[in-house]
């Protein structure tokens, strides 16, 4: 296997530059807008902030579309819009809305959920304390869901990985792409399993990462 990695270190670097574009700018803007869609919908669906079913409904429609559609298809779906923003629909550029689009609709739930599973006794105690709405979720909510969030962030970016390895079929490239062309397509399997050695190397890092951040944060509470 050094052998391969030090023949194709070049190639296999690039590629590992593309996914981490891809990725990097994902979550970025998934993050932004998935953390107060998910509050939002939470808002809506809770009588004690700003209870509006018709909103939540519609919202949780397009987020449930989102998620219902199969990742290679959205992709092909997305090339008009691709065009009309970026002015193209091949390379790198193109995988940013999928990518950050598939990852909303799998986050802002994560979000919701977690505000769903916080202590009744909390939301009691912050309402007979004559809290703001906003200052229900700034000061009781949120810091009860840290922890939640950061370990399901996690997680989304570790799928966000895998929905990165099929982005070649628009030219965006990243690892998944070059294992695919380079090794699968040309029988060398070897390589082929030197990607995969890698991604589970990538996918034990932002594990460790998560559960580092989680922890840290749940020992500074304390």
């Amino acid at each position: 296997m050094i052998d391969i990695l030090i023949q194709n270190k070049d190639r296999i670097f690039q590629a590992f530059i593309e996914t981490n574009i891809m990725m990097i700018v994902s979550m970025i803007a998934s993050l932004i807008i998935s953390l107060p869609l998910g509050t939002l919908m939470y808002a809506l669906k809770s009588k004690f902030l700003i209870k509006n079913k018709i909103i939540y409904n519609i919202l949780s429609f397009f987020v449930n579309t989102l998620r219902s559609i199969p990742f290679l298809l959205f992709i092909f779906l997305l090339i008009p819009v691709n065009r009309a923003i970026w002015g193209t629909s091949y390379g790198v550029i193109s995988s940013f809305l999928p990518l950050t689009l598939v990852t909303v609709s799998i986050y802002a739930r994560f979000v919701e959920q977690a505000y769903m599973n916080v202590d009744q006794n909390i939301i009691d105690r912050a309402i007979s304390m004559g809290a703001t709405k906003f200052d229900i979720i700034r000061y009781f909510l949120f810091p009860s869901i840290t922890n939640d969030l950061i370990l399901s962030f996690t997680s989304v970016v570790i799928s966000l990985l895998s929905y990165s390895t099929v982005m070649g079929v628009i030219g965006a490239g990243g690892l998944g792409d070059y294992a695919f062309r380079f090794g699968y397509q040309q029988y060398n399997y070897k390589l082929m399993i030197l990607i995969v050695i890698i991604f589970i190397i990538y996918v034990f890092i932002i594990q460790t990462i998560g559960y580092f951040i989680a922890n840290y944060i749940s020992k500074e509470k304390k």
